[in-house]
């Protein structure tokens, strides 16, 4: 079937892709949140610094991007990533622009642009993984709705010409899987007696048969054949199963 394998060829990169996207994603995602994490020790190690050197006079920590409360002259920390990267932008600015002797040796500066930069290396690379994932989830779905409805036809036509008509676990072959399955009705049924007996009372009068369903209504007596379940009905769904519900006759 050259359509089938068409679409089967057609749908593996974008598989690929969709894979590599959110392999990616979450290579970016563990990196921020591990880098994230080393920025907020860092912040405390130069909060603790600039609360040491600044005891007298805590607002100069201002400088260097912190916030103070005012009355207490409390250093505050920042409470969100995004706060971080900046206090750590203006960080990074500030001892930039002072004279080399001047620069704080603990943290290193160096270090301080580095765990910067590779904070928003990550985020940004977590938020273009993000847009090619879900880019690519779109044209798996789409690739992969064709394969699936292909393979039930594919499925239907096998049985229609190859086995005449019926279920049987020669569609193997064909890489079909072939699942034998309670009927829905059979597990359903709430019954207390077994082998198809139905009983039904109306006015007091009651009836059983087996095999049959009757029902008794002021004396008048109507049978009906009882309801069971039929061996055969085909289900081809999206994992290429082929699903047979039988009955418990025979």
């Amino acid at each position: 079937m050259p359509d089938l394998r068409q679409l089967l060829q057609a749908s593996v990169p974008t598989q690929n892709t969709y894979k590599s996207s959110e392999v990616q994603r979450t290579i970016a995602s563990e990196a921020v949140k591990r880098l994230d994490e080393q920025a907020k020790a860092l912040i405390r190690k130069i909060r603790f610094k600039l609360n040491f050197d600044y005891t007298e006079t805590p607002e100069a920590a201002e400088e260097w991007g912190f916030q103070v409360k005012q009355g207490t002259g409390n250093i505050l920390l920042p409470t969100n990533r995004s706060e971080r990267l900046a206090l750590l932008d203006t960080y990074i600015a500030k001892e930039e622009s002072r004279p080399p002797e001047e620069q704080f040796t603990a943290p290193n500066l160096a270090e301080v642009i580095s765990l910067r930069d590779g904070l928003k290396t990550n985020l940004e690379a977590r938020r273009a993984s993000r847009s090619r994932r879900k880019d690519s989830y779109a044209a798996r779905a789409e690739s992969l709705e064709a394969l699936y409805d292909t393979l039930r036809m594919a499925g239907g036509l096998i049985v229609l010409k190859k086995l005449n008509r019926k279920v049987t676990p020669a569609l193997e072959k064909w890489g079909i899987e072939v699942t034998k399955r309670q009927s829905k009705e059979k597990d359903a049924e709430v019954a207390p007696a077994a082998n198809g007996i139905t009983t039904t009372a109306v006015n007091g009068s009651e009836t059983t048969t087996n095999g049959t369903a009757t029902t008794t209504t002021n004396g008048a007596e109507t049978t009906t054949p009882a309801e069971t379940s039929t061996n055969g009905r085909i289900d081809l769904n999206g994992t290429s199963e082929v699903v047979v519900e039988v009955s418990d006759q025979g």
